[in-house]
């Protein structure tokens, strides 16, 4: 067990207000697979190239007034932890969720960002940081950005280290002590999640055996929620085929490489979402990506609509402040979509 020092009362008052989502929350903790449609990573080579350009979309005079509601912020500080040693008297803001930690993060992923034309490239990261705000984000009053670059870890979970565990911990393989609950800007979810990045980051099971990895480096931390964005869900659930994706990647949902479709030919990855009301390409599919199972639909909690339409007014303050033109009806907050439990397929 980890030695947690104790929290000030106002930053406990404030975490457990905060209503922290975590990846994989509304499916219920799915088994991840490797796919050609999900992100891949750049080379060292093409790092410098994709940090200028992600300058351009995304400023630092931008992103730091986006930021104001987290910066110098009493309340995002993570004091609670002995490994936060260094940190305990800094916001996180100021070494975590810098500006030069998120564009290198965002650079580590080829195809965040960097897909369709100026507008798109620039609304990727407006829906990004939206969904960064709701998750993690400061949440001031006044403040219509939702203040994201606060906090880094899931509250709840320090006192079930194994809530996010799945039932192939200590069957197909051995889940480290520290659990698997969410971490980062998005609150990277589950160990299936994490064994996934792990891989996919070119690390072996480096992050799954040593999850709090995802804390302590912000590097890692961001770069995993970049990573969810850009990949598919499977599952090993019978009756579904888990060589189909039963989620899309918000990703692919935002550049228009996801159509929602009744057909039902094997193979085709979407077949049934016009059933299920998810009709159209939209924020709201996105959302639902996230935390459908609790912000979408006939099953979402009265918290869960009021978190979903803020996930909508964070966008909107976030794209105008970047300058994006958001287009007619993506402002979507999934009220009328079914959660990914009615199937893709």
């Amino acid at each position: 067990m980890r030695n947690y020092k104790t929290l000030t009362a106002g930053w406990v008052v404030l975490a457990f207000v905060l209503t922290v989502w975590c990846i994989g929350c509304g499916s219920g903790g799915t088994a991840t697979s490797d796919d050609d449609d999900d992100f891949e990573l750049s080379s060292d080579a093409e790092m410098e190239e994709r940090k200028e350009a992600l300058r351009l979309l995304l400023p630092e005079a931008t992103y730091n007034a986006i930021t104001a509601g987290s910066r110098n912020n009493a309340s995002c500080k993570e004091g609670n932890r002995a490994d936060f040693d260094d940190f305990s008297e800094l916001p996180n803001s100021e070494w975590y969720y810098t500006y030069e930690n998120l564009i290198t993060a965002m650079a580590r992923w080829k195809e965040f960002a960097s897909e369709g034309n100026e507008n798109t490239r620039k609304l990727e990261i407006a829906a990004f940081l939206a969904n960064v705000a709701q998750e993690t984000g400061a949440k001031g009053a006044g403040d219509p950005y939702g203040g994201p670059g606060c906090f880094i870890q899931e509250v709840e979970a320090w006192l079930d280290p194994a809530r996010y565990n799945s039932a192939a911990c200590g069957v197909s393989y051995v889940c480290a002590a520290a659990g698997y609950y969410g971490r980062g800007p998005h609150q990277l979810s589950w160990d299936s999640n994490y064994k996934a990045f792990s891989e996919d980051m070119g690390a072996g099971d480096e992050y799954f055996t040593n999850p709090d990895m995802l804390t302590t480096d912000p590097d890692i931390g961001m770069a995993g929620s970049i990573w969810f964005w850009g990949h598919e869900e499977y599952t090993e659930w019978s009756p579904r085929d888990p060589d189909i994706p039963f989620k899309p990647s918000a990703h692919n949902v935002l550049v228009g490489d996801w159509t929602p479709t009744t057909a039902t030919t094997p193979g085709v990855r979407t077949s049934n979402d016009v059933k299920c009301d998810r009709t159209a390409a939209n924020f709201g599919i996105i959302i639902n990506i996230i935390n459908g199972g609790v912000e979408c639909g006939p099953t979402a909690t009265d918290e869960g609509r009021v978190n979903a339409q803020n996930r909508v007014n964070y966008l909107g303050a976030i794209a105008e402040a970047m300058g994006v033109d958001i287009p007619a009806g993506f402002s979507n907050n999934c009220a009328d979509q079914q959660n990914f439990n009615c199937p893709s397929y």
